[in-house]
């Protein structure tokens, strides 16, 4: 599996790692719960994790602001089947199930510019 395939999500908002698991949950219903805070979802393994860098004046100020976002959802993939389009669409359909006034999301991959 090509590692270029894997991507990020980075979050900022008031959400805690419970809420933003329940957004993707209803957003991707199809998505089967893992372990804590992880799911399979069309042939990734989605984890959200804090992160450690998170800086709430960076976030707020900085160019690279999303650096400083207090949440990293992770994706691997973990079947030969995933490509390069279906991890497109997947994080164009993640952006838009976290998305929301409160919430700001941006997408950290190989393949970022055409999402």
């Amino acid at each position: 599996m090509q590692t270029t395939l894997q991507f990020l999500i980075m979050v900022d908002g008031p959400l805690t790692a419970a809420d933003l698991l329940d957004r993707i949950r209803t957003g991707l219903p199809d998505a089967v719960p893992y372990r804590r805070d992880s799911v399979d979802v069309r042939g990734n393994l989605l984890e959200i994790n804090p992160n450690e860098g998170a800086d709430p004046q960076l976030a707020a100020t900085d160019e690279d602001d999303y650096l400083y976002f207090p949440w990293r959802v992770e994706l691997t993939p973990m079947e030969s089947s995933v490509d390069e389009g279906h991890q497109i669409a997947l994080a164009r359909e993640l952006l838009r199930a976290l998305g929301g006034s409160d919430v700001r999301a941006t997408v950290c991959a190989a393949f970022e510019d055409r999402v």
